[in-house]
């Protein structure tokens, strides 16, 4: 496309979506420059809350009703978006009589009175894109050696028999999230609902992690998917809180590690892209041509490369060989070595995704990220389990 010169879109987000592959074929394609910017954790929140004249996209991680809030994104005309409507199929897809996608809806459309919710508009606060969901990862042969037969549980984030080799997400929404899977399955803590603690449960939680920590039970903590790879790599984890890119860069160097499928369930997730409320004129266009860019299969293709799903799935298997949709979303033995999002061999011949299919896997989400009504409680709390 012939470049559009003084034009360039700033896009805001994590640095295991915003890959360079993904921003040099987007504008190529788009015929605009475009900058992408990896902010990770609560950094990334806190700018998308405070400063929206500082991006025109912003892909956003469970944080919608935050930046909606506070008046940091604008509404999208999905009479501008043309795959529109395969995007909504994905409301439907169901595991026996279980809506398996149902979170990504949940604060999608604004209603009359401006608030988000589940009530089918003409106007929506994202549009759905990658989504997924999280376990933690082990390694193989330490497994084998002190827990071999034993199902893979949450629990063993809090395990003695792992202790001095446990790694945990520093995040505090995801990490307090996780940890409160793991105090539930292993019967210390009984939540009402782990998606939403209570002040009393999030002090009686951070008192475990506390004193875990002080007997030495956890290696280190993580922000970056890189950090994770390097804790696991080097750094002496043996288990631990793991994002798919993660796992999928361990493999690649050879680390056997296991993603696991916990009985209690997976932590879901999904990242979807939303427009800065300051965003006008000529940027505006860009943002929505930049949205449909991303509905068209390509990019989803890409990070499909690293374990992501995305929400029109038959466009991403245009761009996807016949053995890498049937590994990736089927969830069928690899017939050949695999690349990932940069052409390295990161499957090999042989070895079949941690599990299952896509349905298989999306059914089996317990719980979804979210921001909780305590959450400045939570973080103050997650800062004095840091510091301690």
């Amino acid at each position: 496309m012939p470049r559009r010169k003084h034009l360039t879109l700033r896009v805001l987000g994590r640095r295991e979506i915003l890959l360079k592959p993904i921003r040099e074929r987007a504008a190529a394609d788009l015929g605009f420059d475009i900058e992408f910017e990896s902010v990770d954790g609560i950094e990334g929140i806190q700018r998308a809350v405070i400063r929206p004249e500082s991006f025109d996209i912003y892909h956003q991680w469970h944080t919608v009703d935050l930046i909606w809030t506070a008046r940091s994104i604008q509404p999208i005309d999905v009479r501008r978006i043309p795959a529109w409507d395969e995007v909504e199929r994905l409301a439907n897809l169901h595991s026996g009589d279980r809506q398996i996608c149902s979170d990504m809806f949940r604060q999608l459309y604004v209603q009359s009175d401006g608030r988000l919710g589940p009530q089918v508009t003409d106007r929506v606060s994202m549009v759905p894109t990658i989504h997924g969901m999280d376990g933690f990862g082990y390694l193989r042969s330490h497994r084998d050696e002190i827990m071999k037969g034993e199902p893979e549980s949450w629990a063993w984030l809090l395990d003695d028999r792992w202790r001095g080799r446990v790694g945990l997400l520093r995040d505090p929404s995801l990490g307090m999230m996780e940890a409160a899977l793991a105090a539930d399955a292993a019967g210390l803590v009984h939540f009402q609902d782990i998606t939403n603690l209570s002040i009393e449960e999030i002090d009686e939680l951070v008192g475990i992690l506390t004193e875990k920590k002080r007997l030495g039970h956890f290696r280190g903590l993580w922000e970056t998917y890189e950090d994770a790879v390097r804790l696991m790599d080097r750094g002496g984890a043996a288990i631990q809180s793991i994002f798919s890119p993660a796992v999928t860069e361990l493999r690649r160097r050879g680390i056997d590690v296991v993603c696991s499928t916990p009985a209690e369930g997976y932590r879901g997730w999904h990242s979807d892209l939303c427009i800065s409320s300051r965003s006008t004129g000529a940027v505006l266009d860009a943002a929505y041509e930049y949205l449909n860019w991303w509905l068209e299969g390509w990019a989803g293709a890409v990070l499909a490369r690293q374990g992501y799903y995305m929400s029109v799935r038959e466009k991403i298997r245009r761009y996807l060989s016949a053995d890498e949709w049937s590994y990736w979303y089927e969830g069928e033995p690899a017939a050949g070595d695999l690349p990932d999002p940069y052409g390295n061999v990161c499957v090999r011949a042989g070895e079949r995704r941690d599990g299952g299919s896509y349905i298989e896997r999306m059914s089996r989400v317990r719980v979804w990220n979210t921001f909780m009504d305590d959450h400045n409680y939570l973080a103050r709390r997650w800062s004095e389990f840091l510091a301690a």
